[in-house]
């Protein structure tokens, strides 16, 4: 872990918050501005753990409970490491991730210990940066029923209203903690988020 010279951006928040959306501006400006090389990840990731996932998320398979898919996310998430963050990293180029460790923590850490999902996640690359976008839960299910036709398992308004308190909290606990992170208003409108943004990244790695 000591040659990893890259820097590794998390983008955090409940569904609905824009975080694709950001994650994707974010990589064209840092592109365009600084001439860094910068790769988009996600989570649940391409490979084969995370294709498995989103047929879970998706309600096409049935009968996987809360740990399983705590140990699903964990295990996608060693083999998306493997195989695409690090390799980037290690060549010095910028990851963006949409949602990481955050995302287990909120989303299992519904009805799954704490203390167990971060056991289970504790050989995941920690991030640089997580940028946590905050958006209340009733916006998220406006923009959500909106913008699309299905919604997945956990888009409902009393799972997210557990979800958005879950990451309040690790918000919280990380920053208290003096891990890097940032708090972004995502209930604004997109361009005003996406510079809000820009600022926090150039002053974290801009020099």
């Amino acid at each position: 872990m000591t040659n990893i010279k890259g820097k590794f951006i998390v983008f955090e928040g409940i569904d609905g918050s824009g975080i694709s959306t950001q994650t994707g501006r974010l990589r064209s400006y840092l592109e365009s501005q600084y001439n860094i090389k910068t790769i988009l990840a996600k989570e649940p990731s391409e490979g084969p753990v995370g294709t498995l996932i989103r047929q879970v998320l998706s309600g096409r398979m049935q009968g996987i409970d809360d740990s399983s898919l705590a140990l699903l996310f964990a295990a996608d998430r060693i083999d998306h490491n493997k195989n695409k963050i690090l390799p980037v990293l290690e060549q010095g180029d910028f990851v963006i991730c949409d949602r990481y460790l955050w995302s287990s923590y909120a989303y299992q850490g519904r009805k799954n210990d704490l203390n167990w999902l971060q056991e289970i996640n504790m050989y995941a690359s920690k991030p640089d940066l997580t940028v946590f976008i905050r958006v209340r839960p009733e916006i998220s299910i406006r923009r959500i029923t909106g913008s699309r036709f299905q919604t997945e398992i956990f888009e409902k308004i009393d799972i997210l209203q557990q979800v958005y308190d879950n990451y309040v909290c690790l918000f919280a606990k990380w920053k208290e903690s003096g891990l890097s992170v940032t708090e972004i208003d995502g209930e604004r409108d997109a361009d005003t988020v996406e510079m809000e943004i820009r600022t926090a990244i150039e002053k974290h790695f801009i020099k």
